[in-house]
This record gives C-alpha cells, structure tokens and sequence, in this order.
C-alpha cells in the first residue's frame, strides 16, 4: 500500500539531449501528449553520424486510475445514489445528523464490498499475476479509506457524550480488525492441546479486552486449565472483566457518574493485585495491569505483540486509561502518538492521516488524503459531508463551503475521463453552486454525441439540469446532420426546437431549391404544424405561406391561392431570386378560362414584380419542366428565343390578357 501512495513512479518517455526539452498538453482520458524539441541555443555541435533525438512523434503518456475497474464503477455508481438521496429536499447544508450518519454508513457499507470484491479477484488465479497485484494494491488502498472513514465518522460527523466515543472506536477497531481475531479464537479453541499451550492464547486474550471484547476474553479464560485447578483466580478475573464500566447508551450517566464507576472499579483492580490474587499466573497479573491503566502495562512487548497494529493498542489504553475522552481532546493526540513510536515510529501515510484525524486538523487531513490517494472519490464525499454537518465552518474553516466544492468538481472532472461516466460527473456539477452551471456547460458541449440515443440521453439530462441552452446547441447538432443527409424535415423539427432563425431560414432556402430541382415540396405534413413556429424566420414564414398556396390549389380555390400569392410578392419577404418562380406559378391562375383570379389592381402588382425581376437583372435558373412545357403550349413561341426571354414574354402576354379581361370583368367565375 504505501508503494501505492508515497510516490509516483519513474517512467522514461523520451531520451532526451541536453540541448533538448519536452512540451506537453493535457490530452484527456488520464494522458499528457509530449513531443520534444530543440531548445535552439548556442552550443557545441554534434558529429556529424549523431543521430538526434528530435522527433515529430507525440508520444502520448497515459496512466491508470483506480475508479476504472468492474468493481470500483460499482462503488461509483453506489456513491452517486448515495450523494443524490442525501440532497433530496434541498442541496445545502443539513442539520439532520442521522441522515448524515446513514449516510456515511451507506459509504462505509460500500467501501467494504469494494474492498470484499477487490481481495477475491486478487486471490483469483486465472487472472495475470501483474493483475492480480494490482487487484491487491487496490485492495489495501480502498481498505485503507474504509479505515480512515471509520475513524473520521464518530470524531468528526458524530456529536458524542461523555464515554461514548471509546465505545465507537471499540467498534471501528472490530469493524476492521474483528474477523481476523474471531477466526484466531476458532484456531486456539479448536487446538488438540490444552488452550493455554497454545502459543497465541495469551496474545489473544490481551488482544480481545484491549478490543472491548469481554465475554469472548472470559469465555477464552474459562478454558485454561486453571478453571479446573484454581476456580478462584479464573472467577476473580472473570468477574473485573464483566464488570468494565461500559456505556451502552447515548445520555444515559452524567459524567460525574461514569466517573464514579470508572474509579470504584480500578479501586477494585487494585485491591485484588495488591492483594496478589493473580501471582500464581504472570500472565493474569499483567492483564490486571492493563485493566487498572498502568503506563507500563501497555509498554509491555507481550502486549505489543498481541496487536497487529498501533491504532489497536491506542482504542484498548483510551479505554482503560481515558475512557471519557471526547473528540477533541489532547489526551487522544498524546496516546496516538505515544502508540505510533511504541511501534517503530513509522510515519506512513496512513498513520499521518490517522494522526491528522485525531488531531481534529480537518485541513491536514483534508490535505493528505488529496496528495496521498490516488483519486479524489474518497475526499470529495468525507468533505461533502463534513460540508453539509457544518463541521468545517465549526473548525473555523472560513473557506470550507469553497473548499468542498472544489472537491466535488476535481472528483466529478475525473469522472469526465470515461465517457460512460458523464452523466454521474453532471449530478455533482449540478451541486457546485459557484462554478458548477460553467462546468456543465463545457461537460455538454464535449458530450460524444455518437448515436441518436446518446444525443436524446444528453437533451434528457439539459432539460433535468434546466441547461437551456445547451440543449438548444445539441439541437442544432441534430440539425446539422440531418441536413448533411438531406433529411430537410428532420433538420427542420430539430431546428424549430432549437428556435434558431438564421439555421431555419437556410433550411427554408434548401427546401425552395430542391422545389426548383424537381417541381416538388417533399414532407409537406410536417410543413402544416408549423403555424405557431412561422415567425421564427421570414424564410420559413415564407415557406410556410408558399405552403398553403399550393394546398389551396390543389384544393382548386384559385381565388384565395392568388390572393396569397400577391400578397407574398407585396410583403418583400421573398427573396427576389424566388420571385421569377413565384410568377411562374401564376401563370395557370392567369390563364384559366373558367374563372378571372386576379383584378386590376393584382395584376398590376404582378406587372410590377416582374418589372423588378427584369431590372435586377437575376441569374438564370430553369423552370419546372411541367411548368415550362405548359408555357411554351400557351404562348406558342418558337425555339429561337431564350429559355429566359420565352419565360418573361410568357408573363407578360399572360398579364396583358388577364388585365383585359379584369377590366372587361370583376374577378370570379366566368359567367355561362
């Protein structure tokens, strides 16, 4: 483990002249691009067969991280619901501490099954042993967290009485150190031999009253020969142990009371070793030692070497020594470090955040667990909660709602590196009041929008987080591919919903040239919705006008048809080099016998419009060949003339006799 957090490791990428250097860029996905370049200064010059070390390669250097796993997405995923659940009904600061500890339980909980999950695939043997190791490395590293959390929840989340917090150690020490020493009661009782000869017995029975254990450690005692041979000694021990002051309720003894029984008790402790009642036994008499407080006691190698670790000798001395201690106190800071040298004085990782922890230097501890592990889950969800308890403000932490926040973005910005994982990293955004909306938006915009369902999971997730205009540019995304395959009616609705003017009106413009190219407006149900979204654009106003002149004609209501078709040429929201296509559409509704469409103030607007068209001078852009083939028929011109000089005389004999016929008659049907 400490190989897993002290340092990082060297790796070489480049070999590099002294007349070289490395640039490097983030590149994402845990991964830095270096390339190396000369450093261009005066300098010796090489033989002329030296190869140089300058390349145009990017050498792209990517490391592993330990969220990237089966298991650990697991506890990622477990952790987000955890976070989500905590903020239900509001996102800031809460005074409910039970749901606080829940919660942190529910981290604990999850904490121990990755951990669970981690040690069988790391004794798995079908697997590579590089991955085994590395299983194993992971392992200790999120056991280790599990540990710390465990340590931090009733220091610093929890708001104990007097003589409760030991129990809550005595706990967290079981917690973690439990199995291994329930499975060494099972070893030493199940031994062929007399227990006691067995070379752990001892060992053993220290290690579980130094854990709080009392009735396994009786139990155990019952089985030593001396139970037979010596009743007394056994009994007289048997009964101190039953008799520990333990606290089994929050509140329930004033502390003068608790102390009263802690005193009377090591009066009794003392009495039955003056009274020398264990000189028969060495061992019994050193177990009395440690049960009266004697200093010494726990300096002794044989208890020592009953614990496997500093923190569970500092539980059994805080019980036996301090038992009213609170978190806070001096006296935790004082045993803990006293413990730590008893063991070698070595100052590792995990015993420098311990050591922080029971300090109460939330920052120090902060600090640590950000340099010393590997990923920033752990720290950003302890310092959430300690955030949401109030308990940074309390240790005087002016900055601490900033700090928790900061957290919470570089834990969710590493989400960012695996693309499946962006949706959680989006929810902790979501709980960063300062920057988060800034962070979500750049997260949306890099969002791979790969498949239609990525991109409908994206909009779900703006709409949710209320990131209006981010879902408006994943519309216009939409748009644009769909434009690129031609899919005008899938381009429009998604344009329609991004409400983007300029965007619909060069939809609109595509729509009116394929009609150009094929005398045709495919889609044209979708064009019939689009009543409340026409002001959108004046394009797709016009589109949408020109629309309904086509149903009107076919619907043979050839009044209203040209009546809409005057009133788009007056309005000017035609582009004019649609106009000759416009005109061109009036053609039958000028020619038809049956019926006189336009009056005389119509057709000169027609006149007009054409006279426009004749000025500006348009490009020349064919006819529908229906249409043109029709025009020709009714003014019989020969093929000498241009294509665009038979269109424009067609107009204007077509006007000519409309008008003729407008003066003769007012517009409607013919009379029989």
């Amino acid at each position: 483990m400490e190989s897993e957090l002290e340092g990082p490791a060297c790796v070489t990428v480049l070999d590099l002249d002294p007349r070289e250097r490395v640039l490097g860029t983030w590149a994402g996905q845990n991964s830095l691009a270096v390339v190396n370049v000369s450093d261009r200064k005066e300098g010796p010059r090489r033989p002329s067969g030296h190869q140089s070390s300058q390349s145009t390669e990017v050498q792209q250097v990517q490391w592993a991280s330990c969220l990237w796993n089966d298991v650990t997405r697991r506890l990622v995923n477990q952790s987000h619901g955890f976070f989500m659940d905590l903020r239900e009904g509001g996102g800031g600061r809460t005074d409910d501490q039970k749901k606080l500890i829940r919660c942190s339980r529910f981290y604990r909980c999850a904490l121990r099954e990755c951990v669970g999950s981690l040690s069988d695939m790391a004794s798995d043997q079908t697997l590579p042993p590089a991955k085994m190791k590395e299983h194993s490395e992971q392992a200790e590293m999120y056991s280790m967290m599990e540990l710390v959390w465990g340590l931090c929840e009733p220091l610093f989340l929890e708001v104990l009485p007097h003589g409760c917090l030991v129990q809550q150690l005595m706990e967290w020490v079981n917690w973690n150190k439990g199995e291994a020493t329930t499975a060494l009661v099972r070893e030493v009782a199940s031994c062929s031999l007399q227990p006691e000869q067995h070379n752990k017995f001892w060992p053993l029975v220290y290690r579980l009253v130094l854990q709080g254990r009392m009735k396994p450690a009786v139990d155990l005692l019952s089985t030593h020969s001396f139970a037979q041979t010596s009743p007394k000694v056994i009994a007289s021990m048997s009964e101190l142990l039953k008799k520990v002051p333990m606290v089994r309720s929050t509140g329930s003894h004033s502390r003068m009371e608790l102390q009263r029984c802690w005193y009377d008790w090591r009066a009794e402790c003392t009495r039955r070793l003056n009274a020398g009642e264990y000189v028969s036994l060495p061992q019994l008499h050193l177990l009395c030692c440690l049960l009266r407080g004697d200093e010494e006691a726990f300096c002794d190698s044989r208890v020592i070497e009953a614990c496997e670790t500093w923190y569970e000798l500092m539980v059994g001395r805080i019980l036996f020594t301090t038992p009213l201690v609170v978190s806070g106190d001096y006296d935790l800071q004082l045993i803990a470090e006293s413990c730590v040298e008893l063991y070698g004085g070595n100052r590792g990782s995990l015993e420098q955040i311990l050591l922080a922890a029971l300090k109460s230097d939330m920052l120090g501890l902060i600090k640590l667990c950000s340099s010393l592990i590997s990923n920033w889950w752990f720290i950003a969800h302890l310092t959430d909660l300690l955030h949401l308890g109030g308990m940074l403000v309390v240790s005087q932490m002016e900055y601490g709602a900033r700090l928790s926040e900061f957290l919470l973005q570089e834990y969710a910005c590493s989400l960012l590196a695996d693309q499946s994982l962006w949706e959680v990293a989006m929810d902790y955004f979501n709980h960063c009041p300062t920057r988060g909306r800034n962070y979500m938006s750049l997260c949306m915009e890099r969002v791979p929008l790969v498949s239609y369902q990525d991109a409908i999971k994206a909009l779900s997730l703006c709409y949710r987080l209320q990131l209006k205009e981010e879902a408006q540019g994943i519309y216009r995304v939409l748009a644009m591919r769909a434009c690129r395959r031609n899919q005008l009616s899938v381009a429009l609705q998604w344009c329609l919903r991004a409400k983007d003017a300029a965007f619909a009106g060069y939809i609109a413009e595509r729509y009116f040239e394929s009609y150009e190219h094929t005398g045709e407006l495919k889609d044209l149900d979708l064009l019939d919705g689009l009543d409340s979204t026409l002001v959108l654009s004046d394009k797709l106003t016009f589109l949408g006008k020109y629309r309904e002149f086509h149903v009107l004609y076919g619907k043979r209501e050839f009044g209203a048809a040209g009546q809409l078709l005057v009133s788009l040429l007056n309005s000017k929201i035609v582009p004019k080099r649609f106009w000759v296509t416009l005109l061109t559409d009036a053609l039958p509704l000028l020619e038809l016998k049956e019926e006189v469409v336009f009056d005389v103030e119509q057709t000169h607007a027609l006149a007009h419009s054409l006279e426009e068209v004749i000025d500006a001078l348009p490009a020349k852009k064919g006819l529908p060949q229906s249409t043109r083939e029709e025009v020709q028929e009714s003014a019989g011109c020969g093929g000498d003339k241009s294509e665009e000089s038979i269109h424009l005389s067609l107009l204007r004999l077509a006007l000519v006799r409309n008008l003729s016929r407008a003066l003769m008659a007012p517009p409607g049907p013919a009379p029989c």
